[in-house]
């Protein structure tokens, strides 16, 4: 068979007569179905206002703030939260190291371990955490947290601007120059909720619309109102009833009465009596500040203040509390990496050319130190089942401890596990009389004594 002689552009021009043989594609049968793919069109929206107080939060930022550092109970559940999520600082860890390296760098510039546990104390205390940026996210600063007045969004929940009041002045940021953390976020509300949201909330009867003051005024209150009591317990009011007594005498008694020094002495003609009017002080609010303590306060504040303020029996007893309190930190903790990682983290790296790192690729967290405290006893068992070497044993009783150890002697050494000198097991005593085998019938319980070898003549 010749073949043909073909042009590039598919013509044959050897021989004439050739045909090239048609190319037939063969039509295979498809089974199955078509799948169309719209792209999702939202139809949820929110509530959309430009008046700045439809989309305030519940309660102004100022009052919430003021409320957690001024109340012992609150502060001390919102700085422990703060320091339990930082830890030992924020660390990055990435695929490639240089990119690891840049972030740390970066964020070590320009002192974000700082700021970022101030700002805590809002996202926290408050559930929000504001930061503005400058264009190339080099540089950072929290916005303060009780000038944020409100957030217009749109229908559809995109934020159009932040608005602030401060120093008599109303001024707007944008969107795109604002880092907005939340701590909660329920049902789409334009601000988060802080740990102690429910504590510091007004609450209203939806029947007669009747205003309940929050949990923190009533226990306020109560508060106020215990020294007034014990003030009046502690100086009661006294009353004299002189019988038979004229409008004179009586008035010159009250005189009498109000310059008499403590052990003075009263002397009349006239039969008095004495009635001390006192106030109760030990059963006026046990019951009530038991409740709003114990069912109010510690729930609302999302910590067990019995860690601080309970005898040791019932700390002792508080294992499972203290494991949801450590599960709770550490899903905020989860939370807040990922914000950073989403809103802080990536915009930075693509704005200086690291487009192609993902964002999985780089991992956000809060080193926590989960270290063990060890005892006197711990430490004694570790050496001597050899966890540890004499002198790491030594090293940690000067330490902690007080007792007086020579620092000079050092050298490693194996732990003694007998009771004898040489460090070798000693054979059991023989038992019996005169150390003779004892043979209960059953097993004879130590090793036959060594025959002795018979003197010989020269022998004394």
């Amino acid at each position: 068979m010749v073949l043909p002689v073909i042009r590039g552009n598919g013509d044959v021009i050897w021989p004439k007569s050739a045909v090239m043989p048609k190319k037939v594609v063969e039509k295979v049968e498809y089974d199955g179905s078509i799948k169309v793919i719209e792209k999702f069109n939202q139809k949820s929206e929110v509530n959309d206002s430009d008046w700045q107080d439809a989309l305030a939060p519940d309660r102004p930022f100022h009052e919430t703030l003021n409320a957690v550092n001024k109340d012992p109970r609150l502060n001390l559940s919102n700085e422990t939260y703060v320091q339990m999520i930082l830890g030992k600082g924020l660390r990055i860890t990435a695929k490639d190291q240089k990119v690891a390296d840049k972030i740390t760098d970066w964020l070590n510039d320009m002192g974000w371990d700082e700021m970022l546990e101030d700002g805590l104390y809002s996202y926290c205390g408050a559930g929000n955490m504001f930061f503005e940026h400058n264009d190339d996210f080099t540089e950072w600063v929290e916005v303060s947290l009780p000038t944020m007045v409100s957030i217009s969004r749109t229908k559809k929940g995109d934020v159009k601007k932040y608005n602030t009041h401060v120093n008599d002045e109303d001024i707007a940021l944008k969107p795109k120059d604002v880092s907005h953390y939340k701590l909660t976020n329920v049902a789409r509300e334009p601000f988060g909720r802080g740990l102690h949201h429910s504590v510091l909330s007004r609450y209203e009867n939806p029947d007669t619309g009747e205003q309940y003051d929050s949990p923190l005024i009533q226990m306020k209150e109560m508060e106020d109102a215990m020294p007034k009591i014990f003030k009046g317990h502690a100086d009661p009011t006294t009353m004299f009833y002189f019988a038979d007594a004229g409008e004179q005498f009586i008035k010159n008694q009250a005189d009498a009465l109000k310059n008499m020094k403590k052990g003075s002495k009263i002397v009349t003609d006239k039969e008095f009596k004495v009635d001390i009017i006192e106030a109760s002080g030990n059963s006026k609010f046990d019951g009530y500040i038991e409740h709003i303590q114990r069912d109010l306060l510690e729930p609302g504040s999302k910590f067990p203040l019995q860690f601080f303020n309970a005898g040791f029996t019932a700390r002792a007893a508080s294992e499972s509390t203290d494991s949801v309190l450590t599960r709770k930190v550490k899903r905020i903790q989860e939370r807040l990496c990922k914000q950073l990682l989403r809103f802080m983290i990536m915009p930075y790296l693509s704005h200086n050319g690291k487009k192609s790192v993902k964002q999985k690729d780089i991992q956000v967290f809060f080193e926590t130190p989960q270290k063990q405290e060890a005892t006197i006893q711990d430490v004694t068992t570790a050496f001597r089942d050899n966890l540890i070497k004499r002198s790491e044993a030594r090293k940690w009783f000067i330490s902690n401890s007080s007792i007086d150890i020579n620092e000079k002697d050092m050298a490693d050494e194996p732990p003694i596990t007998s009771v004898t000198p040489t460090g070798q097991f000693r054979e059991p005593a023989p038992s019996g009389r005169f150390g003779q085998n004892v043979n209960d019938g059953d097993k004879v319980t130590t090793k036959p004594l060594p025959k002795e070898e018979p003197k010989g003549k020269n022998d004394i």
